[in-house]
């Protein structure tokens, strides 16, 4: 059974009289453990759909199943609850709550949880800092558990937010333009960050970007256009060239070169 399915999904929004089709009947299949990006330029698409896919939005039509769950079938509680302990954000903004400490920022999902689900089934508060502390040294910031946000460079706090996501073990994580805000260097090393992560835990990455850097690292492409999926490419990380066109992203086989290549994007505009 797949991880993720998508079937003919839709999401149509009107304005008066005018109909825009974000998405127009789309579908994907993820497997557990891709490390997936998708791409197009500025109104593809990719930012409606990595909302769906986080359940921060719903579909006009079609059906998403998470791990044999039907999302249509969920009410607006249980939806929420789903969402809260099977999916993670990445943001490129790192959204981390200033007043709180790097161990405190990390521990959130999981005291929101042990808060929503009560002593009996959620953790205690030792366990809950065990498994933060175990994040946190996966990330490589051992040893700034107490720092505020404001004490850390931008690569730090993503690797923060990073640890947030992932100290709750979600079925995946959505990272939306994670590397925006990271000058190249940086941005390389979160995304091996993430890469590492990927094989070691087997957590499942799905990106939306503009961002070459994504690509060259990404197992899967899927580029967007004009709602639709233009192409669907696998097994393009390392010694891939990703190159801009009209429908999205064109992706070609080289010899191998260095992942830090020339930092670029699919579309010299940003947004969706």
């Amino acid at each position: 059974m797949a991880m993720l399915s998508l079937e003919k999904v839709s999401r149509i929004y009107r304005k008066g009289e005018t109909e825009v089709r974000a998405l127009d009947a789309v579908s994907l299949v993820v497997e557990a453990g891709e490390f997936l990006a998708i791409v197009g330029p500025s109104g593809s698409g990719k930012t409606t759909l990595l909302n769906i896919l986080g359940c921060l939005d719903s579909p006009s039509s079609g059906v998403i199943v998470y791990d044999g769950t039907d999302l249509h079938s969920l009410d607006e509680v249980k939806l929420s609850a789903y969402r809260r302990d099977r999916i993670s954000f990445v943001f490129q903004s790192f959204n981390l709550v200033p007043v709180l400490t790097v161990r405190e920022n990390v521990e959130l999902p999981l005291v929101i949880e042990a808060r929503a689900k009560g002593r009996k089934f959620g953790m205690n508060d030792a366990q809950i800092k065990a498994v933060a502390l175990e994040m946190i040294a996966a990330v490589g910031l051992s040893g700034k558990e107490d720092r505020f946000p404001r004490e850390l460079s931008g690569g730090q706090e993503q690797r923060v937010a990073i640890a947030r996501a992932l100290v709750k073990k979600p079925l995946v994580v959505l990272a939306d333009e994670p590397t925006a805000n990271l000058d190249s260097k940086t941005a390389g090393e979160i995304l091996d960050l993430m890469r590492d992560i990927n094989a070691k835990m087997g957590t499942t990455f799905i990106f939306s970007t503009h961002d070459r850097l994504v690509m060259e690292r990404a197992r899967r492409i899927v580029s967007l256009h004009d709602g639709n999926i233009a192409s669907d490419v696998s097994g393009t990380a390392n010694g891939t060239r990703v190159a801009a066109s009209a429908g999205g992203v064109s992706v070609a086989k080289e010899g191998p070169s260095p992942a830090s290549g020339t930092r670029g994007s699919v579309s010299s505009e940003g947004g969706d």
